[in-house]
């Protein structure tokens, strides 16, 4: 999995962690928690970097899309939406938030998501003496 991480550009891991938290999303809302401008840089994110990346490494493509499915978790009817597939990723049990970092050429990147525990999407976001530390109101009260 380490290989295919590291073949994964920022983006690609913001996408490819999201789906790994919630197991499928739509283009718009991947667009939204990777950062990228468009549903069309999701789609080549998707289809040149993480699925060619997957087929390489782990034998098979790490994403599909389905215009309509079953959320196994929920049992609703989700339609069109982006799904991981799940011979290639299991969600860790108890969905334990889900910690990411890694360093590009001059960026130290961490990505974190905390999964449904966390009703606030506000961080307070502190450094120091080289220390970063990420508070999330687990209240949803935001003083």
């Amino acid at each position: 999995m380490k290989r295919f991480l590291d073949a994964l550009d920022c983006r690609s891991r913001a996408v490819w962690w999201h789906l790994c938290c919630h197991g499928h999303a739509g283009v718009t809302g991947l667009a939204r928690v990777a950062g990228l401008d468009s549903d069309m840089e999701v789609l080549l994110s998707i289809r040149q970097v993480i699925n060619p990346a997957a087929i390489d490494i782990l034998g098979e493509p790490a994403v599909e899309f389905a215009s309509c499915r079953v959320d196994q978790g929920t049992g609703e009817k989700i339609h069109y939406h982006w799904w991981l597939r799940p011979v290639v990723w299991s969600p860790p049990p108890g969905r334990l938030p889900l910690v990411d970092v890694f360093e590009t050429g001059s960026e130290l990147v961490i990505i974190v998501d905390p999964g449904d525990r966390v009703e606030s999407s506000h961080p307070e976001v502190t450094c120091r003496n080289g220390i970063v530390m990420i508070k999330i109101d687990r209240s949803g009260n935001r003083q």
